[in-house]
């Protein structure tokens, strides 16, 4: 356990780090866990933690937990991987601000092996709710409300 004295600022900070030796026997920091008090107002206090590596010799935020998010950096794919080492490499660009939302409805939607978008389960006839997307005997039509 790590305790912090009273005196504390915001954003100070608290780092667990760890080292390793480089091939020349050059002792670095591999990589570190850091704590952050975003704000110490009492009652609305938040804080962070941020997970750093090295990437081609340099510190690499790679992953950070805070208050309003999960945020996993851009320079690496975000993996998924199975029990059988399976794994689904999901890679993004920050070349605007988006938001993709999962609304609370039961639903599939797949990407399949070839990079097509798959959708199960669209409804037969419009469903009059503006930018849906519907299935027409076979072709995709978007609701105009």
């Amino acid at each position: 356990m790590f305790k912090v004295g009273k005196n504390i600022t915001v954003n100070a900070d608290s780092w667990i780090e760890f080292k390793g030796d480089n091939d020349a026997g050059e002792e670095l920091r591999i990589g570190s866990i850091r704590g952050q008090i975003r704000s110490n107002a009492k009652g609305a206090d938040t804080s962070k933690i941020e997970i750093v590596t090295r990437k081609g010799g340099q510190h690499k935020s790679m992953l950070t937990v805070q208050n309003d998010g999960i945020i996993a950096h851009i320079d690496a794919p975000f993996v998924l991987q199975n029990s059988g080492w399976k794994k689904t490499r999901l890679f993004g660009s920050a070349t605007g601000r988006r938001t993709v939302t999962f609304p609370d409805q039961s639903g599939t939607v797949m990407l399949n092996e070839s990079g097509k978008v798959m959708a199960a389960d669209l409804p037969t006839s419009d469903p009059n709710n503006a930018g849906q997307l519907w299935n027409d005997s076979g072709t995709v039509k978007i609701s105009a409300g």
